[in-house]
């Protein structure tokens, strides 16, 4: 039976609420995690348009990158906008969650998104803002000789021995192990009130804290002892950088009119602005999915010649000018809409993988102009 914290656990694992920036409301906004669910709908924003479709397709949970709630409520009035939206949805039993400055943090966020449906190549990235690194833990686990192979795979498709672009990265040592059953144990091996020395394998591994309860719960659940002895130690590696923004280094220069044209041709309902300050074509672009004024000075003084974002008011083109740098505004919805479209894909391949009896939407505003 899948329930909403399945569908929490997946999104958090793609994107941890630890890389939030602070202060934003991200998470379940509305609901009961431990309610089943049939239907999810998949959107941009919890806007009354998304929140009816979601009614009128029986879904028991809208998943969202903007938040519905940015400040406290004092009050929930029915009159007002967002107070009839509120009571409409816990009214109707509609769980709400929203994956919003983690989703644009994380590796394969929204930016990352955009960059990959504008055609722009990947392999020599580094982000404009960091925010956060992720930290790491170290995994020791004794598993009695032949388990080892169940309890190592359990780890890994939880999210533990990735080490760059190595997967199941583990150490395994062979030991005994001492133990004596006391009253009330049923143990899997030994007897009660003796001895026990069983040949057990020193297991290891790495992974990043933001998975901690998953791997430990993927351990836990497949470990044939009652009592599991496992060791978690903090380790000094600094993982690679998270943060708001892209720099690409591009193998060859490109076209403004380029760029300008493929944000036309592969992001619908895009009209590009732009301001090339005398440039024809550009190396080091700059990326931001959605609202990116804020990162126009760092993207300068690291070096980009051009800055692909939205949302760019007068002033910020005013700070371009005078560090020289090109701008080109593709819009804060159609900027984002690659990383939607993603999460949508990415729950859908959840949802089958795990053969759940359960349907993702894409709300249909979106799905009647993106390719899915």
């Amino acid at each position: 039976m899948l329930q909403v914290k399945n569908i929490i656990s997946a999104i958090e694992k793609l994107a941890p609420l630890s890389l939030a920036l602070p202060g934003d409301p991200v998470g379940l906004q509305l609901g009961d995690p431990d309610m089943k669910v049939n239907r999810i709908l998949v959107t941009l924003d919890p806007d009354p348009g998304s929140v009816q479709e979601a009614l009128d397709k029986e879904a028991e949970m809208l998943v969202t990158h903007h938040p519905l709630f940015f400040d406290k409520l004092a009050s929930i009035n029915e009159k007002e906008p967002l107070g009839n939206l509120v009571s409409k949805a816990i009214r109707s039993n509609l769980n709400l969650y929203s994956a919003h400055t983690n989703f644009d943090i994380t590796p394969e966020g929204v930016t990352y998104q955009l960059a990959k449906t504008l055609d722009l190549p990947l392999e020599n990235t580094d982000v404009i803002e960091e925010t956060c690194r992720e930290k790491f833990l170290k995994l020791v686990a004794f598993v009695p000789h032949g388990h080892e192979d169940i309890v190592r795979q359990a780890l890994t498709e939880a999210g533990a021995g990735v080490m760059g672009n190595y997967s199941s990265c583990t150490f395994q040592v062979k030991g005994c192990g001492t133990f004596i059953p006391g009253e009330g144990t049923s143990p899997y091996i030994g007897e009660k009130g003796k001895l026990e020395k069983v040949q057990e394998i020193r297991l290891e591994t790495i992974l990043p804290v933001s998975l901690r309860q998953e791997v430990i719960r993927a351990l836990l659940g497949v470990h044939p002892y009652e009592e599991v002895a496992y060791d978690l130690y903090p380790l000094e590696l600094g993982g690679a950088p998270a943060g708001l923004g892209l720099f690409l280094n591009l193998n060859q220069p490109v076209s403004i009119e380029d760029l300008v044209a493929r944000c036309r041709e592969k992001l619908p309902e895009c009209a590009p602005r732009y301001q090339a300050f005398g440039k024809k074509a550009v190396s080091r672009v700059a990326l931001c999915g959605g609202s990116g004024g804020s990162l126009i000075e760092k993207a300068a003084r690291q070096g980009a010649e051009l800055y692909l974002a939205g949302d760019f008011r007068y002033h910020d083109l005013l700070k371009a000018e005078g560090y020289g740098l090109a701008l080109l505004d593709a819009g804060h919805a159609s900027t984002e809409m690659p990383g939607v479209i993603y999460l949508y894909n990415y729950l859908k391949r959840y949802v089958k993988g795990r053969n759940y009896k359960a349907e993702v939407i894409l709300h249909s505003a979106i799905s009647g102009k993106w390719h899915s």
